[in-house]
């Protein structure tokens, strides 16, 4: 029985490769390449949300200044062109 798997390997052995085969390597390295880099991606991605999350957290807890209004009207400048004419 033994034999028999070694003359079916042997047969095997000598057949000709498929030209395809060749190729397979790049193939295989290439997709390789592109998970790599969607996985990269994605981190990027995630790890901006949740940068994004903890920016948005902490702004709201930490406790802002009051809101206070402007001391002049809106659009009044010290370089409006009537203050600068002195008007």
């Amino acid at each position: 029985m033994m034999t028999d798997l070694d003359q079916l390997l042997g047969t095997v052995r000598a057949m000709p490769t498929d030209a395809r085969l060749a190729d397979m390597d790049a193939a295989v390295m290439g997709g390789l390449a592109e998970r790599r880099d969607r996985m990269t991606a994605r981190r990027s991605l995630a790890l901006a949300g949740l940068l994004a999350i903890g920016i948005g957290w902490a702004g709201s807890i930490l406790p802002a200044a009051p809101a206070q209004a402007a001391p002049m009207p809106i659009g009044m400048s010290d370089y409006a062109p009537s203050r600068l004419l002195g008007q």
